[in-house]
């Protein structure tokens, strides 16, 4: 019987034409099925009754209408929805990239200069006569600072100085910065995995 199948070849138009609506056919399940996952929930339905925004009988024909309309424009367009599928689970998946990513204020252009972690912490200690500053690098932000070497596992990682300027975008969302920003950064391979700020007023 496998072999059977395999070695049939369509012939009518008929055939030809049923080949083709396979593949929306499948479409057109998951599309339903997807439907009836993401439908409203009994509370949810409740909800929208108390709130006098209950479906009618209108709208449920208008909107099986529509659901119809779509269904049939799938199974007979379905490559060109193959396509629209594909770019949009493909943008979907960039934009979740870049929300799930760290938002660091220091973006590679402010990048100044490598920097020793040891020469950083030899400029950063700070003499105070009235001891109202700990005696460590960094002083009040030395835990910030530890936290800051302790991710600085990686051979590959570098630490660099850099530079935010009044009013330069920065960060995920490329806001404009209100101060001066400086710090040090966590740098592989030309990418920012973490930021040290030492001065932000």
């Amino acid at each position: 019987m496998i072999d059977s199948l395999l070695s049939w070849r369509p012939e009518t138009w008929v055939e030809h034409l049923l080949l083709y609506l396979i593949p929306g056919t499948l479409m057109v399940g998951y599309l339903l099925v997807s439907t009836w996952l993401e439908k409203p929930s009994d509370f949810a339905k409740g909800l929208m009754k108390i709130m006098g925004k209950e479906e009618t009988l209108l709208d449920r024909l208008k909107e099986a209408g529509v659901y119809g309309i779509a269904l049939v424009c799938v199974l007979a367009g379905w490559p060109g929805f193959m396509i629209w599928f594909i770019k949009e689970k493909r943008d979907a998946a960039v934009q979740q990239k870049f929300y799930d990513a760290p938002d660091f204020n220091c973006l590679p252009e402010h990048l100044v200069a490598i920097v020793n972690p040891l020469d950083a912490e030899i400029a950063s200690y700070i003499i105070d006569p009235l001891a109202s500053v700990p005696a460590l690098p960094f002083g009040h932000l030395n835990k910030g600072w530890v936290n800051f070497l302790t991710d600085m596992t990686d051979d590959r990682d570098e630490m660099w100085s850099f530079y935010v300027p009044k009013g330069s975008k920065c960060g995920k969302h490329r806001f404009a910065a209100t101060t001066d920003i400086r710090g040090y950064a966590r740098v592989r391979n030309g990418k920012v995995l973490g930021e040290f700020i030492t001065e932000s007023d």
